[in-house]
């Protein structure tokens, strides 16, 4: 029995690819909505609404989209200074 898992561990690191891990992470955010974010102050003027997506098993990290008056839709960085103050006061709006 020893010598099958000792076989099977032996072949699992052999095909191991560095880039499996890649794919991993791709397919476990397929429901993400952010490919990319930006850090720019956006005025809240601008702003016709804000969707806050908490992390979850379909994405595994926070995302902020910004919906403009012009109906244009930003994913702003959840780290950013401006959007933290931003998450902070969204209850008091």
């Amino acid at each position: 029995m020893a010598v099958w898992e000792a076989l099977l561990l032996g072949l699992l690191l052999a095909t191991h690819r560095p880039g499996d891990a890649a794919l991993l992470e791709a397919n476990g955010n397929l429901s993400c909505r952010c490919r990319k974010t930006t850090r720019a102050f956006i005025s809240p003027e601008k702003f016709g609404s804000i969707e806050v997506r908490p992390v979850g098993s379909s994405c595994r990290r926070l995302e902020v989209v910004i919906q403009l008056k012009t109906l244009e839709r930003i994913c702003v960085d959840p780290n950013s200074p401006w959007v933290k103050k931003l998450l902070q006061d969204l209850p008091h709006l």
